[in-house]
């Protein structure tokens, strides 16, 4: 047997102190993985209550790319239920200021935070979606969360819708293209909740009564903290249950999870057959860009852009007191019901606010399609964005035997890097 050299001396090359890891303890979790967390990108939308939060958490976590969108400012009222605003925040711009006091509280080294201060709704395009691996809805409306429901499903792209109401809050997970969605078990009442801010022209009303939350802060930390457990649970590639919500009714301590079902009329959960990325920006001009599309190898000539599923371009309106046609060009999410009275009118006091009036539908000129040769001059030379082409989108274009492309902008940057 050959001797051991006793002689030899033992000594230690490194010394890993584990308290200088902050992600030690969450590591030794089984089924976790650090990295994974690290390379994600998490779209948090809605920087109130239940974003502050879920913001806070993520940052917490390691996740590595955060990006933030809301088109609030900060109130008092907002204070007593969100972690990262001060005193001194009010009037600022929630998404900034919370991708700020994100950025110091995050763990992750090299972590990458940004904001888009805006209107999810009708402002960021399918694209946006498409380039994230997860979507946590953290929002206080209806009609929101049917956007961001149908940009998900379009995109592929799985999200985290969290509501809270009182001293109760819900958490489902939907994973497309595995039905249902959001939409899917939508009411009458959440139907027309989602048209609250809309005259019957489509319009948006200048004056409206916006619904206030009763809640509180410990509740959005009880649904928050449910909400990105099955988020770090979905990107660690753990199995979570889609298209079942996870109620909390904090007044009496129960949970429960209910079994959403598919509707099979629901148009909320329809999906792209396939994405063409261009390196175009929906700064262009809608000449330039029918000019782009209009190659052979892309739709070819007689292309054309289709708003029909999409949005609503109008070019005038009719005065709702004497009928005198108002030019516009204008998306309709652009227009408010005052722009549908005409300044004589005005003058005379025909903008007064009666109901019968404000309800009238005003006969609109509108284009839903747009191409080369049948668009007027003055529509080609406007940008994809005056037209209401939001950033990144997803256009939709069909070409001479009317065959369908659909091409993502995906120059389009919107967002502001902390």
């Amino acid at each position: 047997m050959e001797k051991l050299d006793m002689s030899t001396k033992f000594s230690i090359n490194k010394v890993i102190d584990i308290e200088e890891n902050p992600f030690d303890r969450q590591k030794r979790i089984p089924g976790w993985n650090q990295e994974k967390l690290k390379n994600a990108h998490v779209f948090v939308i809605g920087a109130g209550a239940i974003g502050n939060e879920t913001l806070k958490n993520l940052a917490l976590l390691g996740i590595g790319n955060i990006h933030i969108a809301d088109f609030d400012t900060i109130s008092t009222s907002n204070l007593s239920r969100t972690v990262l605003f001060r005193k001194a925040d009010k009037g600022k711009k929630k998404a900034k200021v919370a991708a700020m006091r994100t950025k110091e509280l995050a763990l992750e080294e090299d972590v990458s935070i940004d904001y888009f201060h805006g209107d999810v709704v009708w402002e960021l395009g399918t694209g946006i979606f498409r380039s994230m691996d997860l979507v946590l809805g953290c929002l206080d409306n209806v009609e929101t969360r049917f956007a961001v429901n149908r940009r998900c499903w379009l995109a592929n792209t799985p999200w985290i819708d969290a509501g809270i109401y009182e001293l109760g809050g819900h958490v489902t997970v939907y994973v497309p293209p595995e039905a249902p969605c959001y939409q899917c078990g939508a009411t009458k009442e959440q139907l027309a909740a989602a048209r609250r801010r809309y005259s019957c022209d489509d319009f948006k009303r200048s004056v409206f009564e916006e619904g206030k939350m009763p809640t509180v802060q410990v509740t959005s930390s009880i649904i928050s903290a449910i909400q990105v457990q099955e988020a770090v649970k979905f990107l660690c590639g753990q199995k979570v249950e889609s298209g079942k919500k996870i109620y909390f009714q904090g007044r009496v301590n129960d949970f429960d999870i209910l079994t959403l079902n598919k509707s099979d009329n629901c148009y909320g959960h329809a999906t792209y057959p396939e994405i063409i990325p261009l390196p175009l920006s929906n700064s262009m001009s809608l000449r330039k860009f029918l000019e782009f599309v209009s190659k052979d190898e892309l739709s070819g000539a007689g292309a054309t852009l289709d708003f029909r599923s999409d949005r609503t371009f109008v070019q005038s309106v009719s005065c709702k007191s004497c009928g005198t046609e108002i030019e516009l060009n204008k998306p309709s999410f652009r227009i408010f019901d005052t722009e549908t009275i005409c300044k004589n009118c005005i003058t005379k006091g025909g903008d007064r606010s009666d109901v019968s009036r404000s309800e009238q539908v005003s006969p609109k000129r509108t284009v839903l399609e747009f191409n080369l040769t049948q668009t007027a001059e003055n529509l080609l030379n406007m940008s994809l964005l005056q037209l209401g082409v939001p950033y990144r989108h997803v256009v939709t274009v069909y070409d001479s035997k009317h065959n369908y492309k659909y091409y993502e902008l995906s120059l389009d940057n919107p967002f502001i890097q902390i």
